[in-house]
């Protein structure tokens, strides 16, 4: 066999989702020569096939609802969060990352406008964040469509359904990376003569890398995300001496996306609500586990059915449908005439316009519309595992740092292949606001070659 094919570019970006088209834009912009590398069909990653919810903080959409937030407010909530998951998890939380991206949030939040994304809306969790700051996004294809135009340039080359192998070196600095194609094999060696971004997602779909570090029965359980989420970017950086954190944390979750989960509710083996549906992911998981059997489903009418039948069809379980409510309670073996009570209940509910839900729940279906048009729908909740948080401490330009704090040469993670922010996560949407913030970040200093400064201050 012959050596492989050789392109150069000055920035070469592996991934893109939120983070590597945001790295990918930046560089770009910057006047940078360009090489994204992604395994799917098309740009976009587990962004355009999320709930499409957006962390922004202090931001001008903010601003325009009559929202105060700013960046110390968001590290309260964010602390609490992180205390929070190290009851369960090591973390190593670093707020001086966290402070960049509020600092980044507004700049991400009116590019991602100017470019034609629309925001419905800022959704309430109260639990976690004292401000509303999950921006909904009006169409998850937005995200992608954004980026469009960069992709487009002609310094801006993309393969598709490509695979990057290993990162290359000259001793000295990361110089490139080795990929293949999916389908026919075919290798090739991209030169970067500036720097390499991973931006490759998270390693939840792999679950060899999973029983590194969690227990055995957990490591194949259902994840949030692409089957290409492999971890490819963590392996290939710890191979030239990335020092990765946070890799045991991989929250467990209730396999439902947000949206779906503003219009639906739960019931359990007896027929009735046991929990606030769209309540923090952990408080989910565990009043699930304390039902009888561990078994309960969420049921939405036919409305919503037909509207979000992409997230209905993406959940672990088959959705179980009938004409009628006791129809659908014989089929998922709950008492008909209890279930009939819980579901009029939550119609009582919403109509009367209280504020004040049996379970605490405040997020409600738009227009807070009833469950009353069959045919009626039930999926089974399955516990599964949310976005890791593991990924590589950086410094503030996103450069990948080793075990001793060096920085590594040419090299810079962003979004779930950087693992300093998302200790906070539970607030929602960081994956998404992260990504596309400190992507872009990541994309001007590899552009640039501005990074060279190791992260001072941590917490963790």
């Amino acid at each position: 066999m012959g050596a492989p094919e050789r392109w150069d570019a000055d920035v070469v970006v592996l991934g893109t989702g939120a983070a590597g088209m945001a790295a990918v834009s930046a560089a770009a912009l910057a006047g940078a020569d360009v090489v994204a590398v992604d395994a799917c069909d098309d740009i976009g990653g587990n962004a355009v096939r999320s709930t499409g919810y957006v962390v922004v903080v202090g931001s001008d959409g903010q601003r325009a609802a009559g929202l105060d937030d700013d960046e110390e407010t968001f590290l309260a909530d964010a602390r609490a969060r992180v205390e929070a998951a190290g009851s369960s998890f090591g973390v190593e939380w670093d707020e001086r990352l966290a402070g960049l991206f509020v600092r980044e949030s507004p700049r991400a939040e009116r590019f991602l406008v100017s470019r034609g994304v629309r925001f419905r809306r800022f959704v309430p969790r109260p639990a976690v964040n004292t401000v509303d700051r999950l921006a909904a996004v009006e169409d998850v294809a937005m995200l992608a469509d954004a980026f469009r135009p960069d992709f487009a340039r002609p310094n801006v080359a993309t393969l598709h359904r490509t695979l990057a192998d290993r990162l290359v070196t000259d001793g000295r600095r990361v110089t490139g990376v080795r990929v293949h194609d999916r389908d026919t094999g075919a290798e090739r060696e991209i030169g970067a003569r500036s720097g390499v971004v991973l931006a490759t997602g998270g390693y939840q779909a792999n679950p060899d890398l999973r029983r590194r570090y969690q227990p055995a029965r957990a490591a194949s359980s259902p994840y949030l995300g692409l089957d290409t989420c492999r971890g490819a970017g963590h392996l290939m950086g710890q191979a030239v001496g990335g020092d990765l954190v946070n890799m045991t944390a991989l929250p467990p979750l209730v396999m439902v996306s947000s949206s779906l989960v503003e219009d639906a509710i739960a019931v359990n083996s007896d027929g009735v609500r046991f929990h606030d549906e769209a309540g923090p992911t952990d408080e989910r998981v565990l009043r699930l586990r304390a039902q009888p059997g561990g078994r309960a489903w969420y049921v939405v009418d036919g409305e919503v059915a037909a509207e979000k039948a992409r997230l209905i069809g993406g959940m672990p379980s088959e959705p179980v449908r009938a004409d009628t409510l006791a129809g659908l309670a014989d089929r998922i073996g709950v008492p008909s005439a209890a279930l009939q009570d819980t579901v009029d209940g939550w119609n009582t509910f919403l109509d009367s316009g209280s504020a004040t839900d049996l379970h605490g729940r405040v997020v409600l279906p738009p227009g807070r519309r009833r469950c009353a048009r069959p045919p009626f729908t039930a999926v089974a909740m399955v516990e599964g595992v949310n976005f890791p948080y593991g990924g590589f401490r950086t410094t503030t330009d996103m450069q990948v740092l080793d075990v001793f704090g060096d920085p590594v040469p040419a090299l810079f993670a962003a979004g779930d292949c950087a693992g300093g922010l998302n200790a906070c996560a539970e607030l929602g949407g960081i994956h998404l606001g992260g990504g596309f913030a400190l992507g872009r970040v990541a994309g001007l200093a590899a552009a640039t070659g501005s990074a060279v400064r190791p992260v001072a201050g941590r917490t963790s």
